[in-house]
């Protein structure tokens, strides 16, 4: 029986610590994100809690916005996102499109706090990332619009549902009580969102 080739161990340590690096990284830059904001966060203050070097941001991953981006492409859009599950009618789609939202919250709350932070700081300091939210809502007013529009055919969803004006009005009824949320912290989100999310769905299949 041949042994393993000891070199290998090394790398392989080597790959855990930097996995383990980089959650650490993300997790600080989550948290200080949603604490104080994207542009009033530094590039050390995230090295620092995160346990590292002042510069291992910068190190990692050159900049802090390249920081950010990587949290939007690998955390932001897998949670919520992701593909419905099988099976859904339409009206299921659409709720299913918004149930994310909610199971996030109570799940991540720090992770949903930033991401409505940088929502909000598109308009100003961080305008580079306006296109990226605006595929972003775009997609989701999409998903929630191609299920209602499934629902009329299958039956799920009352003839009387404008899906483009549902779609839209879910993504403003969402900013709206996620920046609420983010001015007052102890505020209900998860509560207000699934009021919504029932009423929505009550609406949308009242015939």
């Amino acid at each position: 029986m041949s042994l393993p080739d000891s070199s290998e161990q090394p790398i392989r340590s080597q790959q855990v610590r930097a996995v383990e690096s980089t959650r650490r990284l993300l997790d600080a830059a989550i948290e200080l994100i949603a604490e104080k904001g994207f542009e009033r966060t530094t590039a050390i203050e995230i090295g620092e809690r995160a346990g590292y070097s002042r510069s291992m941001v910068r190190f990692r991953y050159g900049s802090k916005e390249a920081l950010l981006e990587s949290l939007l492409r690998n955390e932001y859009e897998p949670l919520l996102l992701a593909a419905a599950p099988e099976g859904l009618d339409g009206l299921g789609r659409a709720l299913n499109a918004l149930s994310r939202i909610c199971t996030a919250a109570q799940t991540q709350p720090a992770l949903l706090r930033a991401f409505f932070t940088v929502c909000f700081e598109t308009v100003g300091p961080i305008e580079q990332l306006r296109p990226w939210l605006t595929d972003w809502l775009s997609r989701f007013e999409a998903e929630v619009r191609s299920g209602l529009r499934e629902g009329i055919e299958d039956g799920s969803v009352g003839a009387h549902v404008d899906p483009e004006l549902e779609g839209q009005r879910s993504v403003a009824v969402g900013l709206g009580v996620g920046f609420r949320w983010t001015l007052e912290p102890s505020r209900d989100f998860v509560g207000e969102w699934t009021n919504y999310i029932d009423r929505a769905a009550a609406e949308w299949q009242r015939s």
